[in-house]
């Protein structure tokens, strides 16, 4: 993107935030094992947003009560161009971003100290990770439990308001990352055969991202435990018969994140039951991007749409009973769909997962306690610009299933004597990206085959 759209977003959250000083913290490098061996730097995303810098470590972003704007981040070490090559300067990375000053990160606590002695409010965003605790502490002169308590929930709202809504660029963004996406599970697809590892798919699927020099957007599953939601092993022999989940994303040039899952049969076809477990939760997601396609329908309705198709599915295969409404109501369904629908996604997967449910509420909407319902991170109403997951799945887990049977909960929706012949199955998940738009809706990307 150019550095116009960068410069405009700031304009506008200054626009939105008039008062106090806005405080937007970039990421610092990881330590994998000791200081000079890092994790892979990832930039924070609302860092990113404001300012398009995706490779600078240390650095924040600072709009003053005028509108003034200035990056701090820590001027290179003439020795590291030894180390690591020619580099931008603290100069080129504000020039990209369209910020007219900067300063050494050395000032910034010096900075914030008279502003705050003016009476201004620090506005920033809550720390995720403990390093930007310390850090907020240490340029606040706070303690850590009173950084935390005074994050704003002003600059939390204006962010989400923006971030929410992604423009025609953001939405080429996710689409070009959806382009390698593609190349990536007909990759792993091809490498299918009985006596494979997980691992071994697992390096066929993100191959093509590491050609390109991307990030994968989570650390991809590639598993034939599917009821294991998020497995991140790969240790599984591949058998006849299997079924393999894979859910995997890769990040734009720009940072922005693509999410896809598809259930494959190892041998090459599925047998009759993995296909009419697999056909249900195909019909579900079809019902939530139906569902998703009727303008001013809240993301709480598309999950309820894909459950009431997986609670009539599964009636149909003998495996619930009973009124489907009535079971969806009650969370029955929810031994077999213990998860939400989906999320937003952008510059972060989940995204703005790190600003809470702020994102997928709004102010003052708690989330219901039913169990699975709980899980559901995104439940407002669908507006144009959000881009959505819609992911329904079934799964079989045996230690769920075992306490649920014990309890007896909701037995007269579920046939627990059925369900123990599908101990073992796995689960199933299909997963797409969908942009809500003034019409309706549309599934992102090229066609990955389901």
């Amino acid at each position: 993107m150019e550095k116009e759209a960068f410069i405009a977003r700031r304009r506008d959250l200054r626009a939105a935030l008039p008062d106090g000083v806005i405080l937007v913290m970039g990421n610092d490098d990881s330590p994998r094992n000791y200081a000079a061996n890092t994790y892979p730097f990832r930039q924070d995303a609302s860092f990113i947003y404001y300012t398009g810098l995706h490779r600078l470590p240390s650095a924040a972003l600072l709009i003053d009560p005028e509108g003034g704007e200035r990056l701090f981040g820590t001027p290179p070490h003439p020795d590291d161009v030894i180390w690591h090559g020619p580099h931008l300067t603290l100069a080129d990375h504000a020039t990209h971003a369209g910020i007219a000053q900067w300063e050494d990160m050395a000032r910034l606590a010096e900075v914030l100290t008279k502003w705050r002695h003016t009476g201004a409010r620090i506005h920033y965003l809550p720390p995720y990770r403990g390093e930007r605790l310390l850090r907020l502490a240490a340029l606040l002169s706070l303690p850590p439990a009173q950084v935390q308590a005074e994050v704003s929930r002003e600059l939390m709202r204006a962010v989400v308001d923006q971030r929410n809504h992604k423009s025609p660029a953001e939405v080429a963004e996710i689409e070009e990352a959806l382009n390698l996406t593609h190349r990536m599970f007909a990759a792993a697809e091809a490498a299918l055969a009985p006596g494979r590892s997980e691992a071994e798919i697992m390096a066929a699927l993100v191959g093509p991202a590491l050609a390109m020099g991307r990030a994968t957007s989570f650390l991809p599953i590639v598993t034939v435990r599917g009821e294991v939601l998020h497995n991140e092993g790969y240790d599984n022999t591949l058998q006849a018969g299997d079924l393999l989940l894979c859910d995997c994303g890769t990040e734009s040039e720009g940072g922005y994140a693509s999410d896809i899952t598809r259930t494959w049969p190892v041998s090459g076809a599925m047998s009759s039951r993995q296909s009419e477990i697999y056909q249900v939760v195909l019909s579900a997601q079809q019902a939530a991007i139906a569902t998703a396609q009727t303008p001013g329908r809240s993301n709480l309705e598309v999950h309820l749409a894909a459950a009431r198709a997986i609670t009539t599915g599964l009636g149909a295969l003998g495996l619930m009973q009973g009124d489907p409404d009535a079971g969806v109501a009650a969370g029955a369904h929810a031994l077999f769909f213990p998860h939400g629908i989906g999320h937003m996604l952008g510059l972060d997967v989940h995204d703005m997962e790190d600003l809470g449910d702020l994102v997928g509420y709004g102010e003052g909407k708690p989330r219901s306690q039913q169990f699975g319902l709980a899980a559901l991170r995104l439940a407002r109403t669908l507006e144009p610009g959000h881009v959505i997951t819609i992911e329904p799945g079934i799964y079989f887990i045996p230690a769920l299933i075992e306490r649920w049977a014990a309890e007896r909960r909701h037995q007269a929706f579920i046939d627990y004597d059925r369900v123990q012949t599908y101990v073992g199955f796995g689960g199933v998940r299909i997963e797409d990206d969908l942009l809500i738009t003034a019409e309706g809706a549309r599934v992102l990307g090229p066609t990955i085959p389901k």
